[in-house]
């Protein structure tokens, strides 16, 4: 099959899957539909109005203003919009000064382009900034910059294009994000518990390492679902924000303990991954190094088994809180006589390979520190976090997940 044909089918299966998508509710493609019909209906609307009060060749930036004003979230479109309309207005001013002063010549772009772009840099503008200096830079371009009746055009048909486009997003179906973070959320419980699993499986099959590339992918994969799912619960709770909608639907469960929690398991599976790299780099083939013994790696896989079951039942947790209870109970369990056999061997000088024992005690470590957060996690229920809150510090509470 050649590659074009792959692409093709590639492309196809994904065609096919947003189809798909278009007939479950809630689905992120029905949404995105929507969100396309009302900036069409935004758009319309602003082309209408503009052109009843706005000189013709102003009519333009009202439509265009309306498209891009219709945002995932309400709060968005209303500061977005403020923003937007507070940049072309200065930009405006700059252009309309620098023009009416020294006309439109070079030296007008040399005085207006630094104060733009200092402007631009203010916090509060957001990425509407650089509307600032495009607007000033394109109204002395285009010879606009005298016209006292155009700049004033442009400033009112942006305006009437941020309104139509936050009246158009905020009454018609306000984008209400519920199941974003839990599906976010759920999605790294079971990446992070199926990493914990294949790790169990290559340790208990005669500690096979021959996995160990697709594991440090999978390790810097739980990254990416970690940024996703703060960002899930970020936009689900600033979409309640201004939303009308927010009284008929109730709050999801807040999911930032368990995000962040997942942050600091995220350390620890890492660290897991990288010291059984190093054990197999000092190993010429994958098989069971002379680091780990075999009674450790069987007995280790097992605990690290219980753990992944953990993580899975972390995310039913305010179905079943003692299923997690009892799957942590029994990791505790095997947990302790590890590391009490582990003791043993060092005082009495059991161990076959005592060069051994650091990257063993460093295994059970990290998964004795997962154990633990698991457990912390369990005596912080999700009801217990503030309304609204969202993820702030996750990198500092993880280190560097």
């Amino acid at each position: 099959m050649s590659r074009v044909e792959t692409a093709f089918r590639r492309q196809l299966r994904y065609a096919r899957s947003q189809f798909r998508g278009l007939s479950e509710r809630g689905s992120h493609q029905r949404f995105a539909v929507r969100q396309i019909g009302k900036a069409t209906l935004a758009a319309a609307l602003a082309w209408f109005l503009a052109d009843q009060v706005m000189p013709h060749e102003a009519v333009w930036i009202a439509p265009a203003t309306a498209v891009i004003m219709v945002h995932t979230t309400v709060l968005r479109t209303l500061t977005n919009g403020l923003r937007r309309v507070i940049a072309v207005t200065a930009g405006v001013i700059l252009a309309g000064s620098a023009g009416s002063l020294f006309g439109l010549n070079a030296l007008s772009l040399v005085l207006i382009v630094p104060p733009a772009l200092v402007a631009a840099r203010w916090r509060r503008m957001g990425g509407h900034g650089t509307d600032v200096v495009t607007t000033a830079v394109l109204m002395l371009s285009f010879g606009a910059a005298s016209q006292e009746r155009y700049l004033l055009a442009y400033t009112t048909a942006t305006a009437i294009g941020a309104l139509l486009g936050a009246l158009v997003n905020t009454l018609l179906w306000p984008p209400l994000h519920q199941r974003r973070p839990q599906e976010a959320v759920q999605r790294l419980s079971e990446e992070a518990s199926a990493l914990l699993s294949d790790v169990a499986d290559g340790l208990g099959e005669r500690c096979d390492l021959s996995r160990l590339p697709h594991w440090e992918h999978h390790a810097n994969l739980l990254d990416l679902h970690l940024s996703v799912a703060d960002s899930a619960i970020t936009d689900g709770a600033e979409s309640r924000r201004y939303n009308l909608r927010r009284r008929a639907q109730p709050a999801a469960a807040h999911h930032t303990p368990v995000v962040r929690a997942m942050g600091r398991i995220g350390v620890h599976l890492h660290g897991i991954v990288r010291v059984l790299s190093y054990i197999a780099q000092q190993h010429a083939d994958d098989q069971c190094p002379p680091q780990i013994s075999q009674e450790f790696a069987h007995d280790y896989a097992n605990l690290l088994h219980v753990l992944a079951q953990a993580l899975e039942a972390q995310v039913r947790l305010t179905q079943d809180p003692d299923e997690l209870n009892t799957l942590l109970d029994g990791a505790r369990r095997q947990a302790v006589a590890l590391h009490q056999r582990m003791t043993t061997e060092v005082r009495t000088g059991q161990l076959d390979h005592p060069e051994g024992w650091a990257a063993s005690g460093s295994l059970l470590t990290d998964a004795e520190y997962i154990l633990t957060i698991l457990a912390h996690l369990l005596i912080t229920p999700i009801s217990d976090t503030p309304a609204g809150a969202v993820l702030t510090d996750t990198a500092g509470d993880a280190a560097a997940p």
